[in-house]
């Protein structure tokens, strides 16, 4: 139970939600049985003192059964109240979590994974841990708690009933959940396998539902998807029968507990050892406790699944960071300089891409680095951004990049990515997020020199204007361009354009290149390194580099 307590330990800050949610819990369960019982007893005695024309006192007790049923239901409102909060709690707190772990992850680690998988960890395996506090956790808590205090309180009244409930409710809140756990763990286990392959295939599908459209792949797509879905409801079928299996167990539980406990109680009122009107308080009370008891059935009948999309979590959160932090980095990098020197790396082990490869690029300079596809240019690029494991040495204003945190050398380069991502919001959000406190003046600069500022004029939203998840609503160019702007507005010491001008056409290429060219043309502190094989971008550059298939020592041209 080692995911239980890791999960415990990551929602500490929601252990007072947690905690009063199950206290809510007992008091619900605790109120309900003495309602019950007080109600029996108070009928019963009212009924003997009739009969024998004793007087008897009923304002006290109808005045407890007002007060127990009141206890109950807003008692039962407040639980639910508490415990889904503390879940909403929780689950936001494990999102959190994850992301963070998934940040240095990426995006060496996460590319093994499908990008379908990782959302699926992301979403739905920590929704599903929604059970394990409100299902599992607390009504665990609380049966065990209630049982307890159940077992005492007839102790006090009838020892001899007391006992038989032991015998009864250790059959049911223990041997029955330990059968049903035992019967659940491998369809568990398979459902919860089969739903996260189910979801990776759904989302990998509709992410790339044009290609499946243009191959003519579209059904057997879809049959994959079907038969993914019949192996989930056939799984799912199989708990369900467990759990109905469950719950006539704890009926038959519970029914043989009651009739013993009749015939104790009924001996000891032959025997004159307690009232009459004791005996149905008895009944009522031990049929009432079996509902504490009923909870650890369905608990750890979903706990095979909870374990399993927990393992899926706490799987990708321990996978080893590519490239960790130092531990402590108080090293600030003097300039943008560049260097590396005799490096090597490769994308997968023993397949090596770059093989002792040096390039100096100097503070403000502008190299343009070009060759044949697949020789390591975007290789080197994620290199200086820390995203790949590397042999040599790499500086960046005369400081070992290692050396560095990650967010200090972050804080110095802007990119623009090979394949740049446009988040779901507006144009201007996604320039923004190069520097949030831009003015407007700076925003217009970064759209002239990105060539966005006609485009962004014609548009009867402007900057406002939506791009989409993915950047679907803009082409490609635009895309790229307003990647272009968003890494411009950043102003930082160091640039790095990935085939800047990717999928425009000539003439805006032309501008594009023109303009960046105007922009750090002449003394200019920011350092740029370019990585294109188009002509027009070799304008760029001070000195343009060749980078060839052997990874022979750059030369410069």
């Amino acid at each position: 139970m080692n995911w239980v307590i890791r999960f415990l330990k990551i929602s500490r800050n929601q252990w007072p939600w947690m905690s009063a949610g199950i206290i809510l819990g007992v008091v619900v369960v605790a109120a309900n049985a003495m309602l019950m019982a007080v109600s029996g007893w108070f009928i019963a005695s009212m009924a003997v003192s009739g009969s024998s024309g004793v007087a008897f006192n009923y304002f006290f007790p109808s005045a407890g059964i007002r007060f127990l049923a009141i206890v109950r239901s807003v008692g039962r409102y407040a639980e639910r109240l508490v415990t889904h909060e503390a879940t909403f709690r929780n689950l936001s707190e494990m999102r959190v979590w994850l992301f963070r772990r998934f940040i240095p992850l990426a995006p060496a680690c996460l590319e093994r994974y499908a990008g379908g998988d990782v959302a699926g960890r992301l979403r739905a395996d920590v929704d599903s841990l929604e059970s394990l506090y409100v299902r599992i956790i607390a009504p665990i808590a609380v049966g065990g708690l209630s049982i307890l205090s159940a077992l005492l309180f007839l102790l006090w009244i009838s020892p001899s009933s007391a006992a038989v409930m032991f015998l009864f409710l250790l059959m049911a809140g223990v041997a029955l959940p330990w059968v049903v756990h035992y019967f659940s763990e491998v369809p568990g286990r398979k459902a919860a396998e089969l739903s996260a392959g189910l979801r990776s295939k759904v989302t990998e599908g509709l992410q790339g539902v044009e290609e499946l459209i243009l191959l003519g792949a579209v059904e057997r797509q879809a049959a994959l998807v079907d038969a993914l879905s019949e192996n989930v409801i056939a799984e799912q079928g199989c708990l369900g029968r467990i759990n109905g299996l469950s719950l006539a167990g704890s009926v038959l539980c519970a029914g043989c507990g009651v009739a013993a406990v009749l015939l104790t109680g009924s001996m000891q009122v032959i025997a004159h050892q307690t009232p009459a009107p004791n005996l149905v308080l008895l009944l009522l009370f031990s049929a009432a406790t079996f509902e504490a008891a009923g909870l650890l059935p369905a608990a750890l009948h979903l706990l095979p699944a909870a374990r399993k999309s927990a393992a899926r979590i706490f799987e990708l959160a321990d996978a080893p960071v590519p490239v960790p932090d130092p531990p402590v980095s108080h090293v600030t990098p003097s300039g943008g300089r560049i260097c590396f020197t005799n490096v090597s790396a490769s994308y997968l082990p023993g397949e090596p891409v770059l093989h002792n490869v040096s390039l100096t690029v100097p503070e403000g300079g502008r190299v343009v680095l070009s060759g044949t596809s697949g020789v390591g240019k975007s290789l080197l690029l994620e290199i200086l951004l820390r995203f790949r494991t590397y042999e040599g040495s790499v500086t960046v204003g005369g400081v070992e990049i290692s050396t560095i945190s990650k967010e200090r050398l972050m804080a110095m380069i802007a990119v623009v990515p090979q394949h740049p991502h446009l988040f779901n919001g507006t144009i201007r959000d996604n320039i923004l997020l190069g520097n949030r406190s831009a003015d407007e003046a700076e925003l217009q600069q970064a759209l002239r020199d990105s060539c966005l500022d006609l485009w962004v004029a014609g548009l009867p939203l402007g900057l406002d204007t939506a791009v989409g998840i993915n950047g679907s609503a803009v082409s490609g160019g635009e895309a790229r361009r307003i990647a272009l702007a968003r890494a411009l507005l950043k102003d930082a010491a160091i640039l790095l354009l990935d085939e800047p001008t990717e999928g425009l056409d000539g003439a805006t290429e032309r501008r594009v290149v023109s303009h960046l060219a105007a922009r750090f043309g002449g003394a200019h502190a920011t350092t740029l390194l370019v990585v294109s094989h188009r002509p027009a971008c070799l304008t760029l550059g001070d000195s343009i580099v060749h980078l060839n298939n052997s990874n022979a020592p750059l030369g410069d041209k």
